[in-house]
């Protein structure tokens, strides 16, 4: 037995949890309880949490197992991070084709929730470079998975939260880079209409665009436009380092850090320190993951923990739906210590639970206040789902079933393809 906790740290999902190691050619199936794979734990939900049953914890998967250096080619065991990966093959002059906001997630979990990053307008979410993977499932069947081969299971598993069987190895397409660096800029803002503006010319310009958001004032949504691409000056990578961490969050503290008074200082402050700038080279570790240099950063919202709420609605409905999520926000008193807003484009998802879309999503951190949290993420809920939105499960540990199945039309069309021995607790919960 062993704490396994979700990363946002709710107390809810704080108590011990049965696991074991897998090792190669070891059986899933454990004293008839079920199973779910679990990584790194970065999920902010409970996807990877099984309190009626048991952990595969996916550590030893870890290797590299095939690289076409000349193509781009990669294969890989599932529970490798993509930290580990990058340190691989960026001396190679090549890059992962979408990252999320940490590099401390595995390849398996990236797969599990179709990750997106700050380029999806370019190249999809993380299924779209997926050539291949090997899956084991419950019955002791290895399947090899493509879009021309078991293609169903191919496109249940994208996306498919670790339900479906427990992915062994991903074979992906890298994309080619000449260094480490990236060509990065940024712009203020101070309204929503002024982002769609500025996001409508940079996403013409450049492959990664994301914009933080200072949710104080609610009379007017302010915030920094960061864009990017990657520094086309050639280099012979000689010194290019691994990440390395100076800091850490010693301790979960008795109380949060994170209150409307510290909030307002440091969102003024990070508001008026990001000037409007352009051509900065800037190292790809600081662009992508600028929350990696801090570890255990979740611990500061105390031993309450707290909740990431993500959704995506169509672009037009986008400011109607802003403007009543920032009014709810503010008349129950949850500034959000911070607040990720960009657009997805045209490119579908592979998945058959993927979360991206057409649209615009906006990612929240907010303080756990107990039932009034609680009461207000359902009321923003039926928000999202009267707008046609929907909600991202691999940070959620709070939807109803029925909000579920509103945002996944393709879940009875999934349910066929989990494996009769695994579940999680948000499965438990949403079935």
């Amino acid at each position: 037995m062993k704490n396994f906790n979700s990363w946002n740290n709710l107390p809810s999902s704080n108590f011990k949890r049965e696991y074991f190691e897998y090792k190669n050619n070891q059986s899933l199936i454990y004293s008839n309880k079920k199973v779910i794979p679990r990584g790194l734990g970065r999920s902010y939900g409970d996807v990877c949490i099984n309190d009626n049953g048991k952990l595969i914890l996916t550590n030893k998967l870890n290797s590299i197992l095939d690289f076409d250096i000349n193509n781009g080619v990669i294969e890989c065991e599932s529970g490798i991070s993509i930290n580990e990966l990058l340190n691989s093959i960026i001396p190679k002059n090549w890059f992962l084709p979408v990252v999320p906001g940490t590099s401390f997630v595995t390849i398996g979990g990236a797969v599990a929730n179709d990750i997106h990053g700050k380029n999806h307008h370019k190249l999809g979410s993380f299924g779209n470079s997926i050539l291949s993977f090997e899956i084991l499932r419950s019955d002791g069947e290895i399947l090899n998975c493509s879009p021309s081969e078991n293609s169903n299971l191919f496109y249940a598993t994208i996306g498919g939260l670790g339900l479906t069987g427990l992915i062994l190895s991903i074979k992906i397409q890298l994309i080619k880079i000449n260094n480490p660096y990236i060509n990065s800029g940024s712009q203020r803002f101070y309204s929503l209409s002024e982002f769609f503006a500025i996001n409508s010319e940079m996403e013409r310009k450049y492959d990664y665009t994301v914009s933080w958001v200072d949710f104080n004032n609610r009379k007017g949504l302010r915030g920094i436009y960061h864009y990017g691409n990657h520094s086309e000056k050639l280099s012979s990578f000689t010194k290019h380092k691994t990440q390395r961490f100076s800091l850490s969050f010693p301790f979960t503290p008795p109380f949060s850090f994170v209150n409307n008074l510290t909030l307002k200082i440091l969102n003024s402050v990070y508001f008026y320190i990001n000037r409007n700038k352009n051509n900065e080279l800037q190292n790809y570790r600081s662009f992508f993951f600028p929350l990696d240099i801090i570890r255990n950063w979740n611990r500061a919202y105390g031993n309450k923990g707290f909740y990431q709420y993500q959704f995506v609605v169509p672009i037009k409905s986008a400011e109607h739906v802003i403007n009543l999520v920032v009014d709810e926000l503010h008349n129950n008193n949850h500034i959000p210590a911070l607040g990720v807003l960009k657009t997805f484009g045209e490119i579908e998802s592979l998945g058959l639970l993927s979360f991206p879309k057409k649209g615009l999503t906006l990612a929240i951190d907010i303080q756990n206040k107990g039932n009034k949290t609680l009461n207000m993420l359902d009321k923003l809920d039926e928000i999202i789902l009267s707008n046609n939105g929907r909600l991202y499960p691999a940070k959620d540990c709070r939807m109803s079933a029925h909000t579920f199945k509103q945002s996944f039309r393709d879940f009875d069309k999934f349910s066929n393809f989990v494996d009769p021995e695994f579940s999680s607790t948000f499965f438990e919960r949403i079935i």
